[in-house]
């Protein structure tokens, strides 16, 4: 209450007073007076303001500020902000071991068909694991000219 009416009967200039609030440790008050989108990001995620950080990184939309909301998310144990964070940058390894972690093996499934799509047999090989198909793990394996492994993993 008694720090809001300083500065709004302040004469500072905008960027003094949200480095001061930041420096004494009140990023949420700061949070109040930006308007600049990736300065709000950064507060947003200071004072662990998920909702706040989320949409100014839909407005900013990009890669390094969706890293940084999905490490804080996670943090938090926010995992649809995780999921989200994770399916904007495309970070396929660990949006696959998210769902792994979350028992969620629909979505697992979904991300061994876009590895399929992606052409990338390493990811396909990671979910088919994950997802315990020891079928399509040998397919795998044949496919990229691992008869040998193919062989061990059906046996």
């Amino acid at each position: 209450g008694q720090v809001m009416k300083m500065i709004k009967n302040s004469k500072l200039c905008g960027q003094a007073i949200i480095a001061y609030l930041q420096e004494k440790g009140y990023p949420e008050v700061a949070l109040h007076f930006v308007q600049d989108k990736k300065t709000r990001f950064k507060l947003a995620l200071e004072c662990g303001n998920l909702d706040v950080a989320m949409e100014a990184a839909v407005e900013v939309n990009e890669d390094e500020c969706w890293n940084s909301l999905g490490i804080e998310a996670l943090r938090h144990g926010n995992i649809p902000v995780v999921e989200m964070a994770y399916q904007r940058t495309k970070n396929f390894e660990r949006l696959s071991f998210l769902y792994l972690m979350t028992g969620n093996k629909e979505k697992l499934a979904k991300m061994l068909k876009i590895a399929e799509m992606r052409k990338d047999p390493m990811s396909q090989f990671h979910n088919a694991l994950y997802l315990g198909n020891v079928g399509e793990r040998v397919k795998i394996l044949e496919e990229v000219g691992q008869l040998a492994l193919a062989y061990l993993t059906a046996a």
